[in-house]
């Protein structure tokens, strides 16, 4: 039985440093995870959940942040999401891939459960097993402090009553992971003009006008410099961030304005989405499923566009 291997890190939020002797004795529940994670953030009401209950029974949750883009290694853009999301539970900045290095972890969000014995007995990676993670952790709890009164375990209401199918899947839009359906592809580090191309394949991305390819993202140089997606899913999230202080992008639906019973949450009346800070952003939002292009276009400032995340699930 693997032990849990020694979390360290020299920036923690919500508590002092931990220790292998402040977790001893504990059963500990160490959650992976990065801020623009779309998955990652779906977890967030049950690990709260699981914290304030079960907190006082010599249990830790211990948030590894282990970024998946740079921005995500500014400790202040993790603090301010750390707020956002209402996030009270221990978490260790992961910048240097220390810990998800000794985990042997790949996945985001990732879950691994450590009885008092400090031997890792439990993990899960993605969303879901809500009821049968928490029921290891009432278990474990029970092996280290006999027999204790604990809260009846609740089903998990996501999911119920919907129909999920395999939307598009995630697509990143800097050139280390991605592919355009541009004439010529992608101009490496370099700001160039883009031409569409004649037609947009399904699950594929386009640029038009002016843009700058990096890695982990495409920045748009110009005004009405526009990206395009071809999808199929229920909900899409764009990572976002301005190169400035402030960004603006107008979002269109093929080719016209999103219909309101399908506009994401981030997107206004008129089609504008506002970028204050870098993290993700909600296009569309449907209770069933949506086939169609998005055209993301440059209207204030320069934009960074870094992955399209998609949901599949819909409850009609």
């Amino acid at each position: 039985m693997e032990r849990l291997p020694k979390i360290a890190g020299e920036t923690w939020f919500n508590t002092k440093s931990l220790s292998p002797i402040d977790l001893a004795g504990n059963v500990v529940l160490v959650d992976f995870w990065t801020y623009s994670c779309v998955n990652c953030q779906r977890t967030f009401p049950f690990l709260q959940k699981w914290w304030r209950l079960y907190k006082d029974f010599k249990f830790w949750l211990v948030g590894i942040h282990t970024p998946e883009f740079d921005f995500e290694k500014d400790p202040k853009n993790v603090e301010r999401a750390i707020r956002e999301f209402g996030i009270t539970w221990p978490v260790v900045l992961d910048n240097a891939y220390f810990n998800w290095e000794n985990f042997a972890n790949h996945y985001w969000p990732a879950k691994y459960l450590a009885n008092k014995k400090g031997h890792i007995v439990y993990t899960h990676y993605g969303e879901g097993a809500y009821r049968e993670t928490e029921e290891m952790i009432q278990t474990l709890i029970r092996e280290n402090l006999g027999k204790v009164a604990l809260p009846p375990i609740e089903e998990a209401a996501e999911g119920e009553g919907k129909v999920c199918f395999r939307p598009t899947p995630e697509l990143y839009v800097g050139y280390e992971r991605g592919f355009l359906g541009n004439p010529g592809g992608y101009h490496f580090d370099k700001e160039s003009k883009y031409s569409p191309p004649p037609s947009l394949e399904n699950d594929s991305l386009a640029l038009a006008g002016w843009f700058l390819a990096k890695s982990q993202y495409v920045e748009s140089i110009q005004e009405l410099a526009t990206l395009f997606v071809r999808f199929h899913a229920t909900e899409v999230n764009l990572v976002l961030a301005p190169t400035g202080n402030h960004a603006s992008v107008l979002v269109d639906f093929n080719g016209q304005p999103i219909p309101n019973e399908i506009r994401g949450l981030d997107v206004d009346s008129s089609g504008e989405v506002k970028i204050h800070y870098p993290q993700m952003y909600n296009l569309i939002k449907s209770v069933k499923p949506v086939v169609g292009t998005l055209s993301i276009r440059a209207k204030e400032g320069q934009f960074r566009a870094y992955a399209f995340t998609f949901s599949g699930c819909s409850s009609e």
